[in-house]
């Protein structure tokens, strides 16, 4: 059974409560199916507003966007209200739970208004002051004399910050603030745009612009979203970041920034990725940090954006990076102009990965941190293997990449893997799966020559864990033995606890490690330092570790 007053037959009700703070606007809003509502700390979506049934009086049905805030999906005593998109994740409440909301020229003249610098007030009481003796007048009253220095005070904003204020439409701005430059509104309660076009239409000077945590629905045509553009005429920065936005959004909204530079829509559900033909062709900085991004194939579809220099994609879901399966060298023509890239904590899980990243034409600073290939190489390794893979690159992770730390990284990657190398020349299989692997060895053999065999490293027929694992005998005092394998990087406290629990029987106190040395002709060495890694003690696969009680 649906509800007996349909959603779209609701009457509005205001919300109401608030002081007017410049007496001139109206300060009751209408909140309406649609609006954006905050209980507490948590914000939400009116999906219905009316009477429900067994409960007295009026009652807002809201989506809550932390779906653990709400307690069923519109239902209550079988009768549906409204629906929700994730489950559970509706209630209802009442209307004076919802926090008052205000215009944005009411939130800037409170927090701005509220906010008098001492240093100002002194210098202005003793120019008052002086006033006063020069006249001769000490109980002369400055009528008027506030309101122009608080007019004086707005008119000098030009960065204003109105974060969590419960903020729903624009106010009249224009006479508030008019030289405002950059504004943010984040984390506040406008659900369209039409609020924000509003706002801009009166800053004829905004150029930075912060809506992020804000969930606007798009519901303008892009015609005519073209056809606003001018109201953000000169807008270069816009973060809209966690505004529940796909790709696809975003090109709607782009028709409205028509000279934007800067976009960071971090944490959105940007996913799927279409090529920008229109729009955003001015953009050079743009930040998807966050996103479900998985497949590098999407991002190339923002390779023809040709201002672009800076890209971030951190806490993406991307595995790996192929600009073309069977292309080794040269380089590609996309991203021509990309000269940083952030790829920290992502997935990418192999080598190659960044052997592909060279094929960038104008790559120059990279940030690539705990991703899954960079776990089996300790950080000066791995740093040493980027910058052998990458030619062109001039910073790593925000450190710069000298002349020295470049010529020794790509010699100590060439003895690395010259051996693999020499072997793959006599085999046309093997040089393939070798130049897609390391496409710039090749020219690094150019540019050095192969170092002699004897410097070469020889790779292991075998990198699986178990060909990793040391097989040591564990003896105690009793000549109890056992084999065990363990990796050479675990440390010798878990070696400690696991000898306490399988020797015990038999043995008190606490047991301490020693190792036969039998090239010292069975000379023990204490395992000292219980902090320690396997490796740090030279131990050895087959070696013997005697376990003492003490």
């Amino acid at each position: 059974m649906v509800g007996a007053m349909p959603v779209d037959l609701i009457p509005k009700f205001c919300n109401g409560g608030m002081d007017s703070l410049n007496g001139g606007e109206d300060c009751e809003y209408q909140v309406s199916v649609g609006s954006r509502v905050k209980c507490n700390d948590d914000f939400g979506t009116v999906k219905y507003i009316g009477e429900v049934q067994g409960y007295k009086g009026i009652w807002y049905g809201v989506e809550w966007d932390n779906a653990d805030r709400g307690k069923h999906d519109g239902y209550v005593e079988d009768v549906q209200y409204f629906k929700t998109t994730k489950q559970g994740s509706g209630s209802f409440v009442r209307p004076n739970k919802i926090a008052p909301l205000k215009t944005c020229a009411e939130a800037i003249r409170k927090y701005y208004g509220d906010r008098e610098d001492e240093t100002v007030a002194a210098h202005r009481r003793t120019v008052i002051n002086e006033w006063k003796r020069e006249m001769g007048a000490p109980f002369i009253e400055m009528v008027g004399f506030e309101k122009i220095h608080q007019k004086q005070k707005f008119d000098r904003l030009l960065e204003v910050c109105v974060h969590d204020q419960n903020v729903a439409k624009a106010g009249d701005v224009a006479l508030l603030c008019p030289n405002v430059r950059s504004l943010d509104v984040s984390q506040n309660l406008f659900s369209n745009w039409r609020e924000i076009i509003q706002l801009s239409a009166q800053l004829p000077d905004l150029r930075e612009l912060d809506v992020s945590k804000n969930r606007m629905a798009i519901d303008i045509p892009e015609e005519t979203l073209t056809q606003l553009s001018i109201n953000f005429s000169i807008l270069e920065k816009l973060n809209i970041s966690v505004c529940d936005y796909e790709w696809s959004d975003i090109i709607a909204l782009s028709h409205l920034w028509p000279k934007i530079t800067e976009i960071i829509a971090a944490y959105n559900r940007i996913k799927i990725i279409n090529p920008p033909d229109v729009t955003l062709h001015t953009m050079t900085v743009l930040r998807l940090d966050g996103n479900p991004i998985d497949s590098w194939y999407e991002v190339m579809n923002l390779g023809r954006l040709k201002n672009l220099k800076v890209l971030s994609l951190n806490d993406c879901y991307i595995d790996q990076i192929r600009f073309g399966e069977n292309q080794v060298n040269g380089k590609v023509d996309v991203f021509e102009n990309l000269e940083v890239l952030f790829l920290n904590r992502d997935r990418i899980n192999d080598w190659r990965s960044v052997s592909e990243l060279n094929k960038l034409k104008s790559l120059k600073k990279l940030y690539f941190l705990k991703n899954p290939v960079q776990n089996n190489e300790d950080y000066d390794t791995g740093s040493q293997l980027i910058m052998a893979k990458i030619g062109n690159l001039q910073e790593l992770n925000g450190s710069v990449i000298t002349r020295e730390l470049r010529r020794g990284a790509e010699y100590d990657y060439m003895k690395r893997y010259g051996a693999e190398w020499k072997s793959a020349q006599s085999d046309p299989q093997k040089k393939i799966a070798f130049d897609l692997e390391h496409c710039r060895f090749q020219e690094l053999v150019n540019k050095y020559d192969i170092p002699d065999d004897s410097l070469l490293v020889k790779q292991p027929k075998t990198t699986t864990l178990t060909s990793q694992l040391l097989e040591i005998t564990l003896r105690d005092e009793n000549g109890k033995s056992l084999k065990k394998k363990f990796p050479s990087t675990m440390a010798v406290q878990k070696l400690v606890t696991l000898a306490q629990r399988l020797f015990s029987k038999g043995n008190t106190g606490t047991p301490t490690l020693h190792i036969v040395d039998e090239q010292m002709k069975g000379a023990e060495i204490i395992l000292d330092n219980v902090m320690k890694d396997l490796a740090f003690f030279s131990i050895k696969n087959g070696d013997t570790v005697v376990i003492r009680f003490r």
